[in-house]
């Protein structure tokens, strides 16, 4: 199975994140990993950081653009493109239970106990909230125990978040994320999620495989952005026809996403993928 990696990092703002995932990624997989800066005039020197497959650069700041780039890089006997953010580190268990049955899935996340945003899926353990803080021992070893799954509830869930994985052959399809969300992208993913739905995909996630977060580090939600916020949540409302708020939709368990009676956007890969 071959996977390619795609990490978008804003110029040298995140690098020391970067390189911790990078290595982490580097030691558990054998994956072509194409890293994606952005935002910055001057390309920055990642030379130092080994594992980077390819390194690409672009000036205009905004995670769509930059994995919509990296994805065109990708080798063309990929199978799978993971998108991971720059501030995620995968323990060396985290892919033991890794399973390509589905045309999109998630690994489940786990956070640091001290980052109150923390959605509800996701898991805490007292890891770091900063590479300072970071404690890898503990992370290693919740993520390990966890590969063996005891917990009552099911190891499989409907859902979706990032890291995820997606079949090639559906993003190209869909053509990856709406870089009209750019530059602060709230709520591009929520777009690309949509539209995997609306493909006729239901994304799925993986409770036994973990990724660790170190979350909140690119800016984008610490509430200085507000007007960059209303305007992404205002054109997927016009792009849609309608928004979570609306149909009561739940992103993380991808539940109510679409309002099909309200639906304005109909392309032409509608339903493509539907079994």
């Amino acid at each position: 199975m071959k996977v390619s990696v795609i990490i978008p990092t804003l110029g040298d703002k995140n690098k020391e994140y970067l390189r911790t995932c990078v290595d982490s990624l580097r030691k558990t997989t054998d994956w072509d990993i194409i890293v994606v800066s952005n935002g910055s005039d001057t390309q920055p020197d990642y030379s130092d950081i080994k594992g980077i497959t390819i390194h690409l650069h672009t000036r205009d700041q905004g995670q769509a653009n930059a994995v919509n780039i990296g994805a065109q890089a990708v080798t063309p006997d990929t199978d799978y493109i993971l998108v991971s953010n720059d501030d995620m580190y995968y323990a060396p268990a985290w892919n033991q239970n890794i399973d390509f049955r589905f045309d999109c899935f998630s690994p489940n996340l786990v956070e640091p106990t001290n980052n109150a945003g923390s959605a509800k899926p996701f898991l805490k353990v007292n890891g770091g909230f900063t590479l300072d803080e970071f404690d890898k021992d503990e992370v290693d070893l919740y993520v390990a125990e966890r590969v063996n799954w005891a917990s009552p509830d099911p190891t499989l869930e409907i859902g979706f978040n990032l890291p995820f994985f997606i079949k090639k052959d559906v993003w190209d399809t869909i053509e990856g994320y709406d870089i009209a969300y750019d530059p602060w992208g709230s709520n591009s993913d929520t777009d690309l999620q949509t539209k995997i739905e609306l493909s006729g995909i239901i994304p799925m996630r993986k409770r036994d495989m973990l990724v660790y977060h170190f979350s909140n580090k690119s800016g984008t939600f610490d509430g200085t952005h507000q007007d960059f916020w209303q305007h992404n949540w205002d054109y997927y409302t016009e792009k849609w026809g309608f928004n979570r708020d609306d149909t009561n939709g739940d992103p993380w368990y991808c539940h109510n996403m679409i309002d099909y009676k309200k639906l304005k956007y109909h392309p032409g890969w509608e339903g493509y993928f539907k079994k």
